[in-house]
């Protein structure tokens, strides 16, 4: 399948390159994020129109890819190849044939492959930063996909390297509002299915043919085994983790719909004391993320897990899930499952892409407040029977210094939305006591719209009614 290559956004990422390469002294850059979020385009696109050296680590040891990265050098002074033994060695050789006033930019790709085959190589950079490349001549950008080595190789206190970076990147999947790049034309309901199957992240999007139905374009590149997708999950995980079965049980019990510690625990198999260690490594690598009351501190006991990387929920939901017909080539059940199925399962996706909408919305002050915190709302109702006494709300906002919070409602459904999900969002707003002076507002964000009744009832009491053609298709 050909690929039609990108590059979008990431226009704070590219202003913050351009800051350290402007600057009047040395600049460091660690650049880190997972796998196929599109780092080495981002670097490519930077360094396009500036002296640079690219150099891509390999897992094959230092002396493989310092003989290569040696020959990179003297390839950018067309010189013979030096016969130096040792990194620092090499990049005295650029200090000292480096001779322009222009900055020179040195990427080290993949850095974390150097660190995992070599546990001396971060103190070997922080001599070359610290003595060698320590001149306004330089820029210095380490980078690498395993976010976990990456951490302990330059980031973390333990680290040689620890404190000399002038910068960071930790590159995030694209938003929903901007992968409408990718697709021109393409309806806001057509992108939030292909955002629910593969997140912001570029890589996976380019396999994505606008002008293929989304159940066809699913069937190539995620239910075909000889597709480069439908793997992807695991080397990912794998790449990532030491014990990748134990993280899988979890990811696949989350991905069933357990999102309490004691259900994520009976269905991974494994005791709930040990589970915290598993969860804290999926939160920390970005796989989950740990959700409570946004009225309520951190530290309460009111917390749930879900899955927040789009691409790993769909494929433990539906590639997983139907991985021995699939091996056989079989795609029937899967295309079934994901007909009978999907709609639903996008519900989630439409309240992750609403929230995005919010934060954008709050920004650009289109709000009726500015808020400080954003994130679901649940709770119990007070003097109902155990069993009917659970609230829910998608969203809420607020601002503690001025006591006001927005309630949320979204309606992913093939139908407008009416005046009974406003009531409905009002009662149960009721039971959020969460400031004796607190201000309420309330929204709806609705896939199809609004029926003239809500809509009379929006303007009667001032209620933001949104749909996904409010954020996609108007600046």
């Amino acid at each position: 399948m050909i690929m039609i290559r990108k590059f979008i956004n990431r226009i704070d990422d590219l202003a913050l390159l351009n800051h350290e390469y402007l600057s009047d002294s040395f600049s460091f850059t660690i650049i880190y994020g997972r796998r196929r979020v599109g780092k080495t385009e981002l670097i490519s696109h930077f360094q396009m129109d500036k002296p640079h050296i690219y150099f891509l680590a390999d897992k094959r040891g230092t002396s493989s890819n310092l003989h290569r990265f040696r020959k990179k050098a003297a390839d950018l002074f067309e010189d013979y190849v030096p016969d130096l033994e040792t990194f620092d060695q090499v990049f005295e050789y650029i200090k000292t044939k480096w001779v322009s006033r222009k900055k020179l930019i040195i990427v080290i790709d993949e850095f974390s492959y150097l660190a995992q085959m070599d546990e001396s190589i971060p103190s070997v950079f922080q001599l070359i930063v610290d003595e060698i490349l320590k001149s306004p001549r330089f820029y210095l950008i380490l980078c690498g996909s395993s976010i976990s080595m990456m951490e302990l190789s330059t980031l973390a206190y333990s680290s040689p390297l620890y404190g000399r970076r002038t910068s960071q990147i930790k590159l995030q999947p694209m938003r929903f509002r901007d992968i409408r790049g990718f697709f021109g034309k393409s309806k806001p309901d057509e992108l939030i299915k292909i955002f629910g199957a593969s997140g912001g992240i570029p890589f996976y999007l380019q396999f994505f043919n606008p002008e293929s139905s989304f159940c066809e374009n699913v069937k190539n590149i995620l239910f075909a085994k000889e597709a480069v997708l439908y793997a992807e999950a695991e080397i990912l995980l794998r790449e990532e983790l030491r014990e990748p079965a134990t993280f899988m049980n979890i990811l696949f019990a989350i991905s069933k719909g357990a999102t309490r510690p004691n259900e994520i625990a009976l269905k991974s198999y494994m005791e709930v004391k040990d589970l915290p260690y598993y969860l804290d490594i999926l939160i920390r690598l970005g796989f989950i993320k740990k959700e409570h009351p946004v009225t309520e501190r951190p530290v309460t006991k009111k917390t749930i897990y879900r899955i927040n990387d789009n691409f790993i929920r769909f494929w433990f939901r539906y590639i997983l899930t139907h991985k021995d017909e699939l091996e056989q080539g079989y795609k029937e059940q899967a295309v079934e499952d994901l007909n009978n199925s999907y709609s639903t399962y996008l519900g989630e996706t439409f309240e992750q892409v609403s929230k995005e909408m919010l934060i954008y919305m709050n920004l650009s002050g289109k709000l009726p407040f500015h808020f400080k915190n954003i994130g679901r709302q649940w709770g119990k109702i007070p003097r109902v029977p155990s069993g009917r006494n659970n609230y829910e709300i998608d969203i809420a906002a607020i601002n503690s210094d001025t006591n006001e919070i927005l309630f949320c409602e979204c309606k992913y459904q093939d139908k407008k939305t009416d005046s009974d999900v406003y009531l409905k969002l009002k009662e149960k707003a009721g039971f959020v006591q969460w400031q004796s002076d607190q201000k309420n507002y309330f929204a709806l964000i609705s896939k199809f719209g609004f029926t003239d009744k809500m809509k009379r009832a929006a303007k009667k009491d001032d209620v933001l009614l949104l749909t996904l053609d409010d954020y996609v298709l108007h600046e």
